[in-house]
Parts: C-alpha cells; sequence; structure tokens
C-alpha cells in the first residue's frame, strides 16, 4: 500500500488499514487466481515467488485486468459483512 496514502489517516488507525487493505487485496487476488487457466495459476504463482515488482506489475496488467474491479467487489462484500 502507498505509504503516502497511510500518512491521511491517524497514525492509530494505519496499521488497522494497512491490514485491512491487506485483507481486500488478497480475497480479490483469490478470486481473480481462480479465473485463470492452469498455465498462467502456474506462471503467477513463479511470478510472484520472486522479489520482482515491475514483474508483478506486468503479470498483473496483462492477465488480471479485472482485479481493480474485483477489489471493489471485496471492499463493498466486507463492508457489508461490518454492517452485519
Amino acid at each position: 500500500m502507498d505509504q503516502n496514502f497511510l500518512k491521511l489517516f491517524p497514525p492509530e488507525l494505519q496499521e488497522t488499514i494497512s491490514a485491512l487493505y491487506d485483507v481486500i487485496l488478497e480475497r480479490a487476488l483469490s478470486r481473480a487466481y481462480q479465473n485463470l487457466d492452469e498455465e498462467k495459476k502456474a506462471l503467477m504463482a513463479e511470478i510472484f515467488s520472486l522479489d520482482n515488482e515491475k514483474a508483478k506489475e506486468n503479470f498483473l496488467k496483462e492477465y488480471l485486468k479485472d482485479l481493480d474491479s474485483l477489489i471493489v467487489e471485496e471492499t463493498k462484500k466486507i463492508i457489508e459483512e461490518i454492517k452485519k
């Protein structure tokens, strides 16, 4: 998560906001992963095991074009879960 974004929040909330973002991203990536074919799943696993942020970014742009919409959907789901 962009550290500048976190600075918009009071220090006591920054850790919580960061953790919430991580949960949302994990859920969205999991859904996106499930939609990939086996070859792309293997490629994703290989790329994400590396310490190469540019390769990860390129993979996301090329193969997970709907990730932003999945992030929005997962955010809405979490909001609904919290409201219950």
